[in-house]
């Protein structure tokens, strides 16, 4: 008997990346800069109101093998996190949020995407 293919629960939207939906959460800013590198940890700091906060993400327990993904590593500077699971700074944002989910592009983890440890100026 052939299986016939299940279809992706997500509604990927290519080209969307963390930069594009990482908000402060202080002051609601979009001008963000990651100013650490991965593998001490994932400090960003608001432009305008100058907070700092973490980006990071928590595992599942879920798995997207299906989906026809487009991951990337972000640009250095702009927003960055790394898979929970496996480290990999090869995500793609498959939800907007809340919360935000993104899906691992090594090893297929779903995560959720949070903000942690924001300290106001």
């Amino acid at each position: 008997m052939r299986r016939t293919p299940r279809r992706s629960r997500f509604c990927y939207k290519a080209g969307v990346e963390l930069k594009d939906i990482t908000r402060c959460p202080n002051c609601g800013g979009s001008d963000l800069v990651y100013s650490c590198e991965p593998k001490c940890c994932f400090n960003h700091v608001c432009a305008d109101c100058r907070t700092s906060f973490q980006i990071v993400t928590h595992k599942t327990g879920r798995f997207e093998r299906e989906a026809a993904i487009a991951p990337s590593v972000p640009v250095s500077g702009d927003p960055t996190t790394g898979c929970a699971l496996c480290d990999s700074l090869n995500l793609a944002m498959v939800s907007e949020g809340p919360p935000v989910i993104a899906v691992c592009g090594d090893c297929r983890a779903i995560l959720e995407v949070a903000i942690e440890d924001v300290s106001p100026p």
